[in-house]
């Protein structure tokens, strides 16, 4: 089955600090945080993700119509002056790993709730073209809904620290994504494919599981493209009152 090259994208993994915060989190995230980031120029869309096994870790895929838009003025400026719900829930924030990707390639239609992220560095030389055979073969045969990978960009400059990623030895960071009906499939689908990885002389970490919680594209949104939206002051007074 071919595929297609896709859109570069970020990808963003997170911790919360407790159960206590969650609610704030989810709130805070799902209503300004995520909107805010859509709305900025270059930005396409985003998918929110929870962890399966850890209720408390998260994953944020950004679509964007290239590594440019993380590097433009609005986006600094969303970085230096955070609105004040933003400002408090960087507090509570933990293992921020954050990864800017060329899209390496892109197979099946649509999405599904079930999610594994697997992250690799090295590898045979050959390994991409490899892995975009082996990919489509999986698609075409039903063990995975829909499959995407990246290699993460060099020399990226973050305004916030991220966390010192656990992969060891030369060589770029890459990103294999799967998507699947449930949970026990995209865990066969996920196994195969670090077998698969490991055989390639990647060095690897453990795949992750999530499952859907929100979407949300620039076009949909209810601000002009490449405009800051509003902060939600409603909605973080709120909590304040708790």
């Amino acid at each position: 089955m071919s595929g297609t090259q896709g859109q570069p994208f970020l990808a963003l993994w997170n911790g919360i600090a407790s159960a206590q915060v969650q609610a704030e989190y989810e709130s805070w995230h799902s209503f300004e945080h995520v909107p805010e980031r859509v709305g900025l120029p270059g930005f396409v869309e985003a998918v929110r993700y929870r962890g399966v096994a850890q209720p408390l870790r998260y994953f944020t895929f950004y679509s964007l119509q290239s590594l440019a838009a993380l590097e433009t003025p609005e986006y600094r400026e969303v970085f230096t002056h955070p609105t004040p719900w933003s400002a408090r829930m960087r507090l509570v924030l933990r293992d921020f790993y954050r990864m800017p990707c060329h899209s390496g390639g892109v197979y099946g239609l649509g999405m599904a709730s079930q999610l594994a992220t697997v992250q690799w560095r090295g590898g045979a030389p050959d390994l991409g073209a490899r892995l975009d055979a082996w990919l489509g073969e999986q698609v075409l045969q039903g063990a995975v809904l829909r499959a995407q990978w990246g290699v993460a960009a060099p020399g990226e400059k973050y305004p916030l620290a991220n966390t010192a990623s656990s992969l060891q030895g030369p060589g770029q960071d890459h990103l294999l994504m799967l998507q699947h009906l449930d949970a026990a499939a995209l865990q066969r689908s996920a196994s195969a494919a670090v077998a698969f990885l490991q055989g390639q002389g990647a060095r690897l970490m453990q795949p992750e599981y999530f499952s859907l919680l929100t979407q949300v594209r620039q076009d949909g949104l209810d601000s002009l493209p490449g405009q800051r939206r509003a902060a939600q002051t409603l909605l973080f007074e709120q909590f304040q009152k708790g």
